[in-house]
C-alpha cells in the first residue's frame, strides 16, 4: 500500500482505477474503516488548532467524519494521484469525540436492503451525531454580558447607519446592495490591535458599538464571537468564519498584534512579496475556498507600496425550515426603484406565524437553522428602507398577536443571486473615520497607513434555502521615501494678495489666520 500524508490546507481525492481500491482509515482507539474509493466522490479534512477532522463524501451524497489525530490513512497502491484545495470553511471545529458516520447506511444500500431499514439507520446515525454536537456545545457555550450585548447592537445600529450612507452613493443608485455587519467588524477589531493613535482607536471602536472598549475586552468579546460561529452543528447549517493577514515579507511587525490576531481571531498568517503575481493568486485562492467559491477574487489589486492586507471571510449556506415548492413558482410582476415594470420569477407560500407590521412596512420571518433567520421587510409605498431599519429591532420584533386570530402571511417573494462590491473609505470617513485614514498603524509596522477599505458581498435565495458570502479587507500602505530630486530654484512672487498663519501643527493650534490684500494699510 501507497500512504499518502493529508496536507493541513486539506485535499480533494481524485482517483484513477482499474480494479476495487480502498482509503483505509485505522484510528487510534483501534478502530478501523475501509472506504470503497469507487463510491467516493471527495475526501478533505480541516485543521483547528490540534483537532483535525476527516470527511469522506460519497457519490450518493452521504458523508462520514472521522477524528484525524493520531489517525493512519493509507490509499491501495493503485491510487494513482490526489490533488487540490478545498474550502476549510464546509467542515467546521467540530466538538471533539463526535463522528457522523453513515458507513452502515451505505452498507445496506450497498446490499439492497429495504429503504425503510436505511432510513431508520440513517436517522440513527443523525440523532447520535446531532446529540453529541448538542452535548459537546453546551459544554463550550460562550454567553455575552450586558454590555458586550449593548455593543452589539449599536454596532448593527452603526452598520444600519452605514448602510443608508452606502445607498446615497451614485453608484449604488437604483442598485442591489449587499453589505455585511460582521464581515466589516470582524475586519475593524483585527485592525483595532494595530491602532497606537487613540483617536483612530476611538473611530474604530465606536464603529464596533463602544467607544474606547479597552482592547482586552474587545478582543474576549470576539473570541466569543468566533466560538459561537464556528460550533454550530454543520448538519444543519454551514457556517464558516476566516481571517487572514498578508504580510509583506522582511518587514517588522508588531508582536502583540500578531499574537493578538492569530489567538482571538484565529487569523492565518502569511509572509508574501507584494511585488510578486503569485502573491495574489494565494489571496484569490484563500478568497475562493474561504467562501465556497461564492468569492472567486479578494478585490485587491497589485501596487507599489502594499504593507499588509487584513481580512476576513465569511460564508453560511441554510436550507429553510419550511422550503418552497418549485411548483408554487410563477412569473409575478416586480417594479424597480425607478419605476420599471418587470415580470420575474416569484416564490409563494403560505406559512403559519412570523408576521409582524408597523407604521410604514409589513414583516415575514423565515426560519433557518441553528437558530438563524431571514427577514423579509416590505416598506410600504413611499417608505424610506432607512426609516423602516429603524423602527425594527431585529432581536424583538414583536410579531403580530390577536388571541381569536392568527396572522398566517401568504409570500410571494422574488428569487435573487446578486453580488455587491462596496468601496467603504469614503463612507467611512463620513460617518467619522478621519484619524484611521491619515494616521500611521506602528503598532502593525512602522510608518504604514490605511489606503483603502473594501468589502466584497455575494447573497442568492431559491426554493431550497439561502446562502451567502462576504470578504472584508483592509490595505495598509507603507511610506515610500521620495526619490532624489535636482534642485531647481523657483521664485516666489508676492505680488497679489496672500494669505497668513500663525500655528502650531504639533498641538494643533492655530493662532492666526489671514487674508492679507494690501500689505501697506494698517486699517
Amino acid at each position: 500500500m501507497k500512504k499518502h500524508i493529508l496536507s493541513a490546507f486539506g485535499l480533494i481525492a481524485a482517483f484513477t482505477m482499474s480494479a476495487t481500491q480502498y482509503m483505509h482509515i485505522n484510528l487510534p482507539d483501534g478502530k478501523e474503516y475501509d472506504v470503497k474509493v469507487e463510491k467516493t466522490d471527495r475526501v478533505s479534512h480541516v485543521t483547528e488548532g490540534e483537532e483535525v477532522f476527516i470527511k469522506v463524501t460519497r457519490t450518493d451524497g452521504s458523508s462520514s467524519l472521522y477524528p484525524m489525530n493520531g489517525a493512519e490513512v493509507t490509499f491501495d497502491e493503485e491510487i494513482t494521484r490526489m490533488e487540490g484545495d478545498v474550502a476549510n470553511w464546509n467542515i467546521l471545529k467540530m466538538a471533539e469525540g463526535c463522528v457522523y458516520d453513515t458507513t452502515k447506511v451505505h452498507e445496506l444500500r450497498e446490499s439492497g436492503a429495504d429503504q425503510n431499514e436505511i432510513e431508520k439507520e440513517l436517522q440513527k446515525a443523525q440523532k447520535e451525531f446531532d446529540q453529541c454536537v448538542s452535548e459537546k456545545k453546551s459544554e463550550n457555550e460562550t454567553t455575552f454580558n450586558q454590555d458586550e450585548i449593548e455593543a452589539l447592537r449599536s454596532a448593527y445600529r452603526y452598520s444600519t447607519t452605514l448602510l443608508t450612507n452606502i445607498s446615497k452613493e451614485e453608484n449604488h443608485k437604483d442598485k442591489n446592495i449587499v453589505f455585511s455587519p460582521t464581515s466589516l467588524q470582524f475586519a475593524l477589531a483585527m485592525l483595532a490591535n494595530g491602532a497606537d493613535d487613540d483617536d483612530a482607536y476611538a473611530e474604530i471602536t465606536n464603529a464596533l458599538g463602544k467607544q474606547n472598549i479597552p482592547l482586552d475586552e474587545l478582543n474576549e468579546m470576539y473570541a466569543k464571537r468566533i466560538n459561537n460561529l464556528t460550533t454550530l452543528n454543520p448538519r444543519k447549517i454551514r457556517m464558516g468564519v476566516a481571517n487572514a493577514a498578508f504580510l509583506k515579507i522582511g518587514t517588522t511587525f508588531g508582536k502583540n498584534f500578531l499574537q493578538n490576531i492569530e489567538e482571538y481571531y484565529k487569523a492565518v498568517v502569511n509572509n508574501v512579496d507584494f511585488g510578486q503575481d503569485s502573491t495574489y493568486t494565494l489571496m484569490n485562492n484563500w478568497a475562493k475556498a474561504s467562501t465556497d467559491s461564492m468569492i472567486q477574487e479578494i478585490g485587491v489589486q497589485k501596487e507599489v507600496g502594499l504593507a499588509f492586507v487584513l481580512a476576513n471571510a465569511l460564508c453560511f449556506k441554510s436550507e429553510w425550515k419550511e422550503p418552497f415548492s418549485v411548483k408554487s413558482t410563477v412569473p409575478g410582476k416586480f417594479v424597480t426603484s425607478n419605476g420599471e415594470e418587470k415580470q420575474l420569477e416569484k416564490m409563494n407560500k403560505q406559512f403559519m406565524h412570523g408576521y409582524a407590521e408597523g407604521a410604514n412596512y409589513q414583516l415575514v420571518t423565515l426560519d433557518l437553522y441553528e437558530g438563524f433567520v431571514m427577514n423579509i421587510i416590505l416598506p410600504n409605498e413611499g417608505a424610506s428602507f432607512d426609516s423602516v431599519l429603524t423602527d425594527i429591532d431585529l432581536d424583538s420584533i414583536h410579531y403580530k398577536y390577536d388571541p381569536d386570530t392568527t396572522y398566517c402571511p401568504s409570500l410571494s417573494l422574488p428569487k435573487f443571486n446578486t453580488d455587491d462590491d462596496i468601496p467603504l473609505n469614503d463612507v467611512l470617513i463620513q460617518m467619522g473615520f478621519k484619524n484611521t485614514f491619515i494616521k500611521y498603524f506602528n503598532n502593525i509596522a512602522d510608518s504604514t497607513y490605511i489606503s483603502s477599505v473594501n468589502q466584497l458581498t455575494h447573497l442568492e435565495i431559491d426554493e431550497e434555502g439561502a446562502k451567502g458570502a462576504a470578504i472584508t479587507t483592509i490595505v495598509g500602505k507603507e511610506v515610500i521615501a521620495p526619490k532624489l530630486k535636482f534642485n531647481k530654484e523657483i521664485e516666489v512672487d508676492v505680488n497679489r494678495p496672500f494669505i497668513v498663519t500663525v500655528n502650531n501643527p504639533k498641538t494643533h493650534e492655530v493662532l492666526f489666520i489671514g487674508l492679507i490684500n494690501d500689505p501697506t494699510l494698517k486699517n
